[in-house]
């Protein structure tokens, strides 16, 4: 799930994204000190008429020694390199609450998958009392309220085990969530299992 969730989660793909543009920004900032050149041409014609016309060009060459500009440089060198130090620990923040997000989904959803298991022995013993109710009653060594009670604790534990399962499923939309492919993979998580 760990994998799964480093893989597909939006938010990750967008801080590594975050990292990368402020490395190439650094790589820009550190370019800015090497030497350019330049070179600007142009061709025309000039001429009262097109048979009178004579061609004309220009050609300009630059060449371009950053070396009054290194204070601005350094600056800006320092300033990228900060940025990009700040996006690598944000990346690795958002890691961390992915994986303390998926963690925690994997242990609510294991929780609530106990839930649901008690709350279905619960029934079952509630069913197995209320049988035993109805058996006195019938044989006469109860009475009638023993039965209702008996009712009610079965309708009470068959709707402790309707909240447990719906604990189940609210756990493993978290973990899917989690994962960061809750829409994809909604059919397989709430199978009923």
């Amino acid at each position: 799930a760990l994998k799964y969730a480093m893989e597909y989660r939006s938010d990750l793909r967008a801080a590594e994204a975050q990292v990368r543009a402020a490395e190439k920004t650094l790589s820009a900032a550190r370019a800015e000190r090497i030497p350019s050149f330049s070179i600007y041409a142009d061709y025309g014609v000039i001429g009262k008429n097109p048979s009178q016309s004579h061609g004309t060009f220009t050609v300009v060459g630059t060449l371009n020694f950053p070396i009054w500009l290194g204070g601005r440089i350094s600056g800006d060198i320092d300033r990228a390199k900060a940025a990009l130090d700040q996006r690598r620990a944000e990346l690795e923040d958002i890691r961390g609450q992915i994986e303390r997000e998926v963690r925690d989904a994997f242990h609510d959803m294991r929780a609530a998958a106990s839930q649901v298991e008690v709350a279905l022995k619960n029934v079952q013993a509630s069913l197995q009392n209320l049988d035993l109710s109805r058996q006195r009653f019938v044989a006469g060594v109860g009475d009638n309220t023993e039965v209702v009670q008996s009712q009610e604790a079965v309708s009470n534990a068959q709707l402790d085990y309707i909240n447990s399962v719906f604990a189940h499923n609210l756990a493993k939309l978290s973990l899917a969530r989690a994962i960061g492919r809750a829409a994809e993979d909604l059919p397989q998580f709430l199978r009923i299992q």
